[in-house]
């Protein structure tokens, strides 16, 4: 059976003393359904839209060994930890963009990916969606043995004492499970909630502008949020927090898309190449101006795993 990711919706940190969730870190990484048959030697990884992403992880190969059951199907967060043993997207990013599969196999042993495991959705053949989270937690805890590939999400019920971690840390946030819940495949509940430690969104890539030194290269992306189901609205530009690398992949890409009308429906004075939206990003904030522009943004992320339809006008407020 294929299942699609259960959401989470926005909570504050007034969230945190409430005795009816538990609290998990919300990781810095790609969201991945894995489907595990031991019998048959078969992995399958899945992102959030849907796309086969396994061969970009051979690390994983030994994933059957640290499973104790015939088959599985694990909901999981993939991260790349830095040298201070924190997730590090820009690492695992570096992963994600490569094709060559000599480059990927190098970087496997150079940047290892970790799957984070929180949750289990099928064992043996049998769906267990309709289990309370506590249940599956269990059943969880016995099918997986922790090492370096493959590793279990803490959680807990002091939701304070965890966000102190998130503050010292830095870390993007917590996810808060609501005790007794079932697993809802592909929708946004409020049984799952999402409390962040910094403003942050996902926009719709809608231009670029050229970097004067060299215009081979872009460097601001314009960004746009949907109004409704058609109209984009520009809300826009980020300019920083990305490397060199990275601006050279992401302009070649860009090109491919440019088109001569703007896709926004107020587009800025301000000379834009502008692009088909199909690129989603993520970045991080201060705070939005009174024109809906994003004061001080900082480019986090690509979302290869959103959809440009998903990033919508409405996270503004």
């Amino acid at each position: 059976m294929h299942y699609k990711p259960m959401l989470c919706q926005k909570a504050d940190k007034r969230l945190l003393k409430s005795k009816d969730y538990y609290f998990e870190i919300k990781l810095d990484g790609t969201r991945a359904i894995i489907y595990i048959d031991k019998r048959n030697k078969s992995l399958k990884i899945v992102n959030r839209r849907g796309f086969r992403i396994e061969k970009r992880y051979p690390e994983f190969k030994d994933i059957f060994d640290y499973i104790n059951c015939r088959s599985c199907v694990l909901d999981s967060e993939i991260i790349v930890y830095n040298e201070n043993g924190l997730p590090d997207f820009r690492l695992l990013q570096q992963r994600d963009l490569l094709e060559n599969k000599l480059l990927i196999n190098l970087r496997s042993k150079e940047m290892p990916a970790t799957a984070v495991v929180f949750d289990i959705l099928e064992k043996d053949g049998k769906s267990l969606i309709n289990l309370e989270i506590e249940k599956r937690k269990k059943i969880l805890e016995n099918v997986v043995r922790e090492n370096k590939i493959i590793q279990k999400m803490i959680y807990v019920d002091n939701g304070f004492e965890l966000w102190k971690t998130v503050e010292e840390l830095k870390l993007e946030g917590l996810i808060a499970k609501q005790k007794h819940s079932r697993y809802l495949p592909g929708k946004r509940s409020k049984f799952w909630l999402k409390i962040k430690n910094l403003k942050s969104l996902d926009a719709v890539i809608v231009g670029y502008t050229e970097r004067q030194n060299d215009p081979s290269l872009f460097g601001a992306l314009a960004l746009a949020l949907y109004k409704n189901k058609k109209e984009l609205f520009y809300i826009g530009r980020v300019g920083t927090g990305w490397s060199l690398e990275f601006v050279e992949y992401l302009s070649k890409k860009l090109k491919e898309l440019k088109v001569k009308k703007p896709p926004v429906v107020n587009p800025p004075k301000r000379k834009i190449n502008w692009v088909k939206p199909k690129l989603v990003c993520e970045v991080e904030y201060l705070e939005v101006t009174p024109e809906k522009e994003l004061r001080a943004p900082s480019f986090k992320r690509l979302r290869t795993d959103k959809k440009a339809k998903d990033c919508k006008l409405t996270q503004l407020s």
